[in-house]
């Protein structure tokens, strides 16, 4: 009885042990992290969101929550200060402030829930489904399974967007597009195949995309219109004009680019090559 008694006795220790410690990690602002205040909060919503009211306060244990509407469109959302673990090789080295502003989220959420049932008929007219992202749009605003072709889809897709910048009052989404899905028996799994522009209207197969891209990036550093005439690929050494000391060393000289040519509206004909893609920077030279 003895021993079962001590065996009894060292479980229970353990065990409000461990509930001891399961009571701390539930609390970690306690005195070890300060978290923003509610002057902090509604500044940031100054900053950071389009005009807005604030609502209320909320304090939690770990967290706290400025409540806010915003005014043009009325959908609510929350600007939140709060605790989180900080760890260094799986090491719990303790706890820092996180702040997170979910206007971008829910103001995505909106746009998608106040196009639905206009969307939904779209849709069914044109024979396919509209698959929201899990995420706040950057390229694609939503994508479209569907089991028809292009041409077949086209005009639902332009009468789709428009439906969509129709009720983007805060213009986020002006450079979105919609993004077409065959699915794929072999691979199985769904892929892109065409895709239709906010921008100016354009709808196109998916392997014209990047042809898109890069005529835009072209745009966007000459001010001018630009036309695309044709693609092809070069070696890096080939490139005309292109400065071996500033885009390359000896070891790309062989490298294959992209390079892509067209002409501006005043008709002066240029190159736009592939170089620092990840730092938006992009080669253009005049070619004859």
């Amino acid at each position: 009885m003895k021993i079962l008694s001590k065996i009894i006795f060292c479980l229970t220790l353990a065990l409000l042990l461990v509930l001891l410690l399961t009571a701390c990690e539930e609390v970690p602002a306690a005195g070890m992290v300060e978290l923003k205040s509610e002057s902090e909060l509604r500044q940031i919503a100054e900053e950071e969101c389009p005009p807005s009211t604030f609502v209320r306060m909320e304090r939690q244990r770990n967290k706290n929550i400025c409540h806010f509407t915003d005014n043009a469109c009325g959908f609510a959302f929350t600007i939140y200060s709060f605790a989180s673990e900080s760890t260094f090789e799986g090491l719990r080295i303790g706890y820092v402030e996180h702040t997170t502003n979910t206007w971008e989220q829910c103001y995505y959420d909106y746009v998608i829930d106040t196009i639905k049932p206009e969307a939904d008929a779209i849709a069914s007219q044109y024979g396919f489904t509209i698959e929201k992202l899990d995420r706040t749009p950057i390229t694609p605003f939503v994508y479209l399974h569907t089991d028809r072709t292009l041409a077949q889809i086209s005009s639902g897709m332009v009468q789709l967007g428009h439906l969509v910048k129709s009720k983007d009052v805060h213009h986020k989404y002006d450079h979105c597009e919609l993004w077409a899905k065959h699915y794929n028996s072999e691979k199985g799994f769904w892929e892109e195949f065409a895709f239709y522009r906010f921008k100016d209207d354009v709808t196109d197969d998916m392997d014209k995309h990047d042809i898109y891209y890069y005529m835009d990036n072209a745009e966007e550093q000459l001010g001018v219109k630009c036309i695309f005439e044709r693609k092809t690929q070069m070696k890096g050494s080939e490139i005309p004009g292109l400065p071996s000391h500033e885009y390359y060393d000896d070891n790309d000289a062989n490298r294959i680019y992209d390079v892509y040519f067209f002409h501006t509206e005043s008709g002066e004909k240029k190159l736009i090559a592939v170089f620092q893609v990840a730092q938006n920077v992009y080669y253009i030279a005049d070619t004859e």
